[in-house]
């Protein structure tokens, strides 16, 4: 399945997050650290030993699977201009992110200015960034005011810094598949056009794909376990999608776009989905407390994202279970060869 990036109580991409803000391999709620951000100052920080152990990590997958390398690279380049995305429009809505990494886990190497974090961690599986209160009532550390976090920016600001992700994935991908008609010789204004129209057809095939399987579970499921009997839809591993990573590099510039731009396209469409916790739900709550508060006439109407913690865990369990499904189907295949 494509792996995916997300915004949560830090904005984050890689191992999905809870509404309150971590990571589903650590916390699930909020709380204060000591970390106090400092102004003006440039701090940096390394972890020799974790160093170490992330160049070897990626020289034994470049040793032993070149093209999941290649994969990564893809993947880390749309995650980290998702992330960007989140990062710059939080700015701009008057929140204050403490932290963008690349990674989760231990952190490798970091740089700190004006109370903001940016590095890598060990774990290279997608990242994040990290915004303070995500709910009415988390707690905030010491050094961040409450004019700073997501819960006090206006809701046209919550839904910008929500959605510039994964819209930022989509105008990239556009992007992509222009380039790659340019590349092949295509005029400027056809082109643009094309990559338009393929942007559309890959939102529309991921849509039309995650429809056909929630309504023939049964079928997935048993096909799974028959290798005779033919899934109603296919979702690609990242095994397999690492071996047709390597075999469009082989093809070129023009099909190494077009693929990027599959990849790009599909992680910000799939984080559209008003599931949690995912952008989309994000977003549906910001413009749902809203329009709540309009009807209702009352600004002091919120919605606690804490209370779709339930739908967040069967969505994670939904997504791991058909990353998971594929692989084995890969597996499978790789074995009937």
């Amino acid at each position: 399945m494509v792996g995916r990036s997300h915004f949560s109580g830090s904005t984050n991409s890689g191992p999905a997050r809870l509404p309150e803000g971590r990571s589903v391999t650590s916390a699930a709620t909020e709380a204060p650290t000591t970390h106090s951000p400092r102004q003006g100052a440039w701090t940096v920080s390394a972890s020799p030993l974790w160093a170490t152990a992330a160049i070897a990590s990626l020289l034994c997958l470049g040793f032993w699977a070149p093209t999941g390398l290649l994969l990564l690279a893809f993947v880390a380049l749309i995650v980290f201009v998702h992330e960007l995305g989140h990062l710059v429009f939080a700015r701009r809505a008057g929140m204050r992110p403490t932290e963008f990494f690349w990674g989760f886990g231990p952190e490798v190497f970091a740089v700190e200015h004006n109370g903001c974090r940016y590095g890598f961690k060990a774990i290279f599986l997608g990242g994040y960034v990290k915004i303070w209160g995500m709910t009415p009532t988390s707690p905030l550390p010491e050094g961040i005011d409450e004019a700073d976090t997501y819960r006090s920016a206006s809701h046209g600001g919550r839904l910008a810094t929500i959605l510039a992700g994964p819209m930022v994935n989509i105008v990239m991908a556009a992007m992509a598949f222009a380039l790659a008609e340019m590349v092949d010789g295509v005029g400027f204004v056809e082109a643009v056009q094309t990559g338009l129209t393929m942007t559309w057809e890959v939102i529309a095939g991921t849509a039309q794909a995650l429809w056909i399987w929630a309504t023939n579970v049964g079928g997935y499921v048993g096909s799974i376990f028959n290798e005779q009997s033919e899934p109603p839809v296919r979702f690609m591993s990242p095994v397999a999608q690492a071996e047709l990573t390597g075999q469009v590099v082989e093809s070129g510039l023009a099909m190494s776009l077009r693929w990027f731009g599959i990849l790009s396209c599909a992680i910000g469409a799939i984080n559209l989905l008003p599931l949690p916790p995912l952008d989309g739900a994000h977003a549906v709550v910001a413009a749902g407390e809203k329009l709540g508060q309009v009807f209702r006439r009352d600004p002091s109407v919120r919605f606690d994202v804490r209370r779709l913690e339930p739908v967040a865990y069967l969505t994670l369990a939904v997504l791991i279970t058909l990353s998971v499904s594929a692989l084995v189907m890969d597996i499978q295949d790789l074995r009937g060869l």
